[in-house]
């Protein structure tokens, strides 16, 4: 009933810029896309659900200083509306099932700090590459795995959830 356009235009609010028109095909609600998406472009849009859906467009700073402590740079941080706040609430919910309710995210629930976590699994068609991207009421951070150029990953499937858990759960500490 949706069609394939609605589902194209919102990929393209979340801020994917590597999209293609011929991705606005069927496949694209499997992750048929021709060039694929950055990782940057993947964490940015699961801020965007952690942001009560406001993409904000990723930046790698927020001011810059000089030796004096004045301002020379600062980032705008505003940001559009995407999804409703409960459409949001909705798809934080389900995602935080994945990590601790018993989903393939599980290795990905912190150790160290009790707080919510959401997020969600990827793995390509034969196991060529491994992503997660996940959140938590403070941060959000996206992890991919895999090789430069494709190839089977043959070694243990869920050292980027241990990675990606264990550099977030330090983060979270004293938060």
């Amino acid at each position: 009933e949706l069609g394939t356009n609605l589902g194209y235009s919102y990929l393209k609010d979340f801020g994917f810029t590597t999209l293609v028109d011929d991705d606005n095909n069927q496949a694209l609600a499997l992750g048929g896309i021709t060039k694929g998406v950055t990782n940057l472009e993947l964490t940015a849009a699961y801020a965007t659900i952690a942001n009560q859906g406001t993409y904000i467009k990723p930046r790698f700073y927020t001011k810059i200083l000089d030796h004096d402590g004045n301002v020379l740079l600062e980032y705008d941080s505003e940001g559009k509306r995407v999804l409703k706040e409960t459409t949001a609430f909705l798809l934080t919910d389900m995602m935080e099932d994945v990590i601790s309710g018993g989903g393939t995210g599980g290795l990905a629930r912190f150790q160290s700090n009790r707080m919510p976590v959401a997020g969600k699994t990827g793995t390509t068609t034969d196991d060529k590459d491994l992503t997660f991207a996940g959140y938590t009421p403070y941060y959000v951070a996206g992890i991919w795995m895999g090789y430069d150029s494709p190839k089977k990953i043959s070694y243990d499937k869920s050292y980027h959830l241990i990675v990606w858990r264990t550099v977030m759960d330090k983060l979270h500490d004293n938060l």
